[in-house]
C-alpha cells in the first residue's frame, strides 16, 4: 500500500544513489540528490585526443537484473546492449593463455564442462540471489541461497572450492583471477566469485553508445520523475535527516538515504571508524588511452597475479606487489587498462616506475610492446582518486568481509534508523554494476514494505 509522500535526500549521484532516486521519485516521493563531484561516481565520460572515453565499469553482466530494474521502473530497455567477442576474454596465466569461456575446441573443454557442471545448481537462482533481500524468511531467498549452498559446500573461500575441483591449473588459476569482483584474493572471497565465469559464460555485454549510456539514462529517469540533482554539492555532516552541506545550508527532509561507503557516511555523523590497509579490498590504477590506430588485441585480456600468495600478501601490508591483476579493454583507438593496487590512497600516475614495470609486462604478454609506445594522449585515475569520495585508501568494494558475511550472504544493513538508509557497493558486497543495481532493488522492496 502506498504511503505519504516524503521529502528524500539522497546522499551520492552514483550508479546506486541515481538507479534508486528515480524508483523512489516514480512513487510521488520528491527526491533530492547530493553529488559532491558529477554525477556517476566511477562511471564518468572523458575526451582523449578527440575520442571520447567512459571510465569506471567497461563490461555489462547479468544483464537480467537490470531487466529486473527496468521492469520495476516500467521503461523499457534503451540501451541496446551488444554482445562483446571473446567473453570475459583471454586470460594469460603462468601455464599458459586460456579463453573463458573455453571453447570446444580448446583441450581444456572437458575440465571446463566439468566446472560448468559444479555450477549448475546455481544457474537458475543467480538473478533472485542477486536482487532479494538476504532474509531467510522470504522463500525466494531460501530457494536461491539452498541453490548458492549445493554449488559451493563445503568451501567457504573461491581458493578452496578450487582447490577440491583438481582442475588443471591454468584453468584453476584464471577462475581464481575472478575472486577479484569481490575486491579479494581467492583466498579471501567467497565460494561463489569462483563460479562467476559459468554463470556469465560469454552474457557479457557492453551498451552500443558506450557504458556512459547507463548514465544518462539512468539520469534522465530521474529527471522524467521529477529528480532534482545537485551536482557539486558536498556534504560535510549528517545528523538524522538533515543534511549540511558545504557553505553552511541546512537540508532537512524526512529520509536520507546514503549511497557513500559506509565509512564516510560514519565519517559524516563525527563518529569514527577503523579501516585498516589489510582489511580494506582492493584499490586500483586506471588507465585511458587514445591510439594512432586500433590496437591488434582482442577485446578483453586479464593478465592475473603470477602468485596470488604474493599478491595477497602485499595488498594486505599496503605495498605495490612484484605483478598484479592488469585488466586491458581494446575498442578501436580506445585503451583502457586497470591496474588493481592496495587501497593506500596512493596518487600513483602513468611515469611511476611500478606502473611502467606493469605496462611493460602487458605489452611483453600480449606480444606488440610498440602499441603502449604508441600512445597519443593518456588519463589516469589513481587510488587518491577513489579515496576522495569512497572508502580510506580507496578500496573499490569498501571494508573486506569474511567469506561468510560477503556476497549476498550479509547481514543486513541497509536501515539505519528509521529516517536514515544506505544503498551501494560498499552496502551490498561485490563488485560490478549486477551487485550495485541489485542492491537498489532490494532497499527499494524494503522501502516499499514500510509503505515509503
Amino acid at each position: 500500500m502506498a504511503g505519504a509522500i516524503r521529502d528524500i535526500g539522497v546522499l551520492g549521484g552514483g550508479i546506486a544513489g541515481l538507479a534508486l532516486s528515480a524508483l523512489l521519485a516514480a512513487r510521488g516521493h520528491q527526491v533530492t540528490v547530493y553529488e559532491r563531484d558529477r554525477a556517476g561516481g566511477k562511471l564518468r565520460r572523458i575526451q582523449l585526443g578527440g575520442l571520447t572515453f567512459d571510465t569506471g565499469p567497461s563490461l555489462f553482466t547479468f544483464p537480467e537484473v537490470w531487466q529486473a530494474y527496468l521492469a520495476r521502473l516500467q521503461e523499457a530497455d534503451p540501451l541496446r546492449l551488444t554482445r562483446l567477442p571473446g567473453g570475459l576474454g583471454i586470460h594469460h596465466t603462468p601455464f599458459g593463455a586460456l579463453p573463458l569461456p573455453v571453447p570446444p575446441d580448446h583441450p581444456l573443454y572437458e575440465a571446463w564442462q566439468q566446472y560448468m557442471r559444479a555450477a549448475a545448481p546455481l544457474r537458475s537462482h543467480l538473478t533472485a540471489l542477486l536482487t532479494t533481500p538476504p532474509r531467510l524468511r522470504d522463500p525466494a531467498f531460501r530457494a536461491a541461497s539452498g541453490g548458492l549452498f549445493r554449488a559451493t559446500a563445503p568451501h567457504l573461500t573461491a581458493r578452496y572450492w578450487l582447490r577440491a575441483r583438481a582442475l588443471p591449473a591454468a584453468l584453476t588459476h584464471a577462475l581464481g583471477t575472478h575472486a577479484l569482483n569481490a575486491g579479494l584474493a581467492p583466498q579471501d572471497a567467497p565460494a561463489l566469485y569462483a563460479l562467476i565465469p559459468a554463470l556469465v559464460g560469454d552474457d557479457v555485454f557492453r551498451p552500443a553508445a558506450g557504458m556512459g549510456a547507463l548514465l544518462d539514462h539512468l539520469i534522465a529517469f530521474g529527471q522524467a520523475r521529477g529528480v532534482r540533482l545537485r551536482e557539486d554539492t558536498a556534504v560535510v555532516s549528517v545528523k538524522g535527516p538533515t543534511a549540511t552541506l558545504d557553505g553552511g545550508e541546512t537540508a532537512h527532509h524526512d529520509l536520507l538515504i546514503s549511497a557513500l561507503d559506509p565509512a564516510r557516511l560514519t565519517a559524516l555523523q563525527s563518529k569514527r571508524k577503523r579501516s585498516p590497509v589489510a582489511r580494506r579490498t582492493v584499490s586500483g590504477l586506471a588507465l585511458d588511452a587514445a591510439l594512432p590506430a586500433p590496437a591488434p588485441w582482442p577485446a578483453t585480456n586479464v593478465l592475473p597475479p603470477s602468485d596470488f600468495g604474493v599478491f595477497r600478501r602485499a595488498v594486505q601490508a599496503g605495498v605495490l606487489p612484484p605483478d598484479t591483476l592488469c585488466l586491458v579493454h581494446a575498442d578501436g583507438p580506445r585503451l583502457g587498462v586497470l591496474l588493481t593496487t592496495p587501497a593506500t590512497g596512493e596518487n600513483l600516475d602513468p611515469g611511476h616506475p611500478w606502473v611502467q614495470a606493469q605496462l611493460s609486462r602487458v605489452g611483453r604478454t600480449l606480444g606488440t610492446p610498440e602499441v603502449l609506445n604508441s600512445v597519443l594522449d593518456m588519463a589516469a585515475l589513481p587510488p587518491a582518486h577513489f579515496a576522495l569520495g569512497g572508502h580510506p585508501g580507496g578500496a573499490l568494494y569498501g571494508a573486506a568481509l569474511p567469506p561468510w558475511r560477503g556476497g549476498p550472504l550479509h547481514p543486513q544493513p541497509y536501515r539505519l534508523s528509521d529516517n536514515l538508509w544506505q544503498v551501494g557497493t560498499g552496502v551490498h558486497p561485490g563488485g560490478g554494476l549486477p551487485a550495485i543495481l541489485g542492491g537498489v532493488l532490494m532497499v527499494d522492496q524494503l522501502l516499499r514494505e514500510r509503505s515509503i
